[in-house]
């Protein structure tokens, strides 16, 4: 056992915040002999970033006096400030810059920002809060203890109208190829509303039409993140109300993953049709980010497609836009689901509209989904987002089950 310990301990357990409340805990440290300590301070900070290298052709003039053509790696970032703040805990009184040997506790208070993105984290990029307890030791190294937090936002999808609405594509495609042609499949795909919240079930209703010559074998669908960086030759500093970042010294980097995913067999003869809805439970990720963050976005496609028994061109498939929040749409909710909100907190009960009760679990992705930096924590932070696992499924126009 170490002769001193430093912690840093919050009042909630989860470590989860809503922005415009406060983080409040304590510091802790104790000692079994004489510490040199001139102060102990803790900071607050909260930043988006992004980074990643990429490569350029150069020319170079050689000794042999010819033009050469080479690669150049090149850095790429951006950093975004949220919170930046520090608060004095303790200052030696009297000079002598020492703590008796001893328990100390320092309780602190911070308010976070109304206006801050989640939490987050990307393979090129992150949206990352932390508090940071340091003691000021003279003519030592200073003794500090970092502790990652989850900033959860509310974004109540009773707010934004076009997440009651309900979304309808279609697609047809001629399947087979060349001579081989073997008539149209033609796919209608229904969602009662476009907003959900992670431990929802969201409803397809599918309709079938087999206009071709081969059997329709197989539905699958799933639903995908597509996340978008932007960053900067050398780096660049900018505020949350930037808008889109753009120049000649921008560059983007896109990537995507599997949220979830189903396939199921079935079997629709040509010249039939069939009717029938699937389900997909959303897990435990972040909200949409579309706002208050110029350099990270993060969106949702469902994507449904249908697989015959051709060989070439064999399949149709159908997108859909998803909007996760974490505020569930209670219209669409029977009333015994509106008890008050223990996990809310009053100071702002205007904004907030009573809902199922919740749970904060971590991403789904776990500690491989935190791949940027990771070394400046003492282990991989997985932050935790709302899920309602009891909310019943909203699908008024669901086709009858055969």
């Amino acid at each position: 056992m170490p002769e001193t310990e430093l912690e840093v301990e919050f009042d909630e357990q989860q470590e989860v915040f809503l922005p415009g409340s406060p983080i409040s805990g304590r510091v802790l440290l104790n000692t079994e002999t004489t510490y040199k300590a001139r102060a102990v301070n803790i900071q607050f900070e909260g930043r988006a970033h992004t980074n990643w290298d990429d490569y350029e052709s150069v020319s170079r003039v050689g000794t042999d006096g010819k033009t050469h053509r080479e690669q150049r790696r090149v850095n790429f970032s951006a950093t975004v400030a949220y919170l930046e703040h520090e608060i004095l805990l303790w200052k030696s009184p009297d000079g002598s810059n020492a703590l008796e040997p001893g328990s100390y506790c320092w309780p602190f208070s911070f308010t976070i920002p109304t206006i801050v993105p989640p939490s987050f984290e990307g393979r090129y990029g992150y949206v990352r809060y932390s508090v940071k307890a340091q003691v000021d030791r003279p003519w030592r190294f200073d003794k500090a203890k970092k502790r990652c937090i989850t900033v959860s936002p509310l974004l109540d999808l009773n707010l934004l109208p076009h997440a009651m609405a309900p979304f309808r594509d279609q697609a047809s495609e001629n399947i087979g190829c060349c001579c081989f042609k073997k008539g149209y499949l033609e796919l209608r795909v229904d969602v009662p509303k476009s907003g959900f919240v992670p431990g929802e079930v969201i409803p397809f209703n599918l309709h079938i039409l087999n206009h071709g010559s081969v059997p329709v074998t197989e539905v699958k669908a799933k639903i995908n993140q597509y996340c978008t960086f932007y960053g900067y030759r050398l780096g660049r500093t900018v505020t949350y109300t930037s808008g889109p970042l753009s120049g000649t010294m921008r560059n983007i980097r896109k990537d995507n993953k599997s949220v979830v995913k189903i396939s199921q067999q079935l079997r629709v003869e040509p010249g039939k049709e069939q009717m029938m809805a699937i389900e997909l439970r959303l897990p435990s990720v972040t909200p949409t980010i579309n706002q208050y963050c110029p350099i990270i976005t993060v969106e949702y496609v469902a994507e449904i497609s249908l697989d015959t028994t051709s060989t070439f061109n064999s399949d149709v498939d159908c997108q859909v836009p998803i909007l996760i929040g974490t505020v569930p749409i209670r219209q669409y909710l029977p009333p015994a689901y509106y008890p008050p909100n223990p996990f809310y907190p009053s100071s702002v009960p205007s904004v907030i509209p009573s809902a199922p009760p919740l749970s904060y679990e971590d991403s789904m992705y776990g500690t491989d989904g935190t791949e940027l930096q990771t070394d400046e924590n003492e282990k991989p932070f997985v932050p935790k987002y709302p899920v309602f696992n009891d909310l019943p499924v909203y699908n008024p126009t669901a086709p009858p089950k055969e």
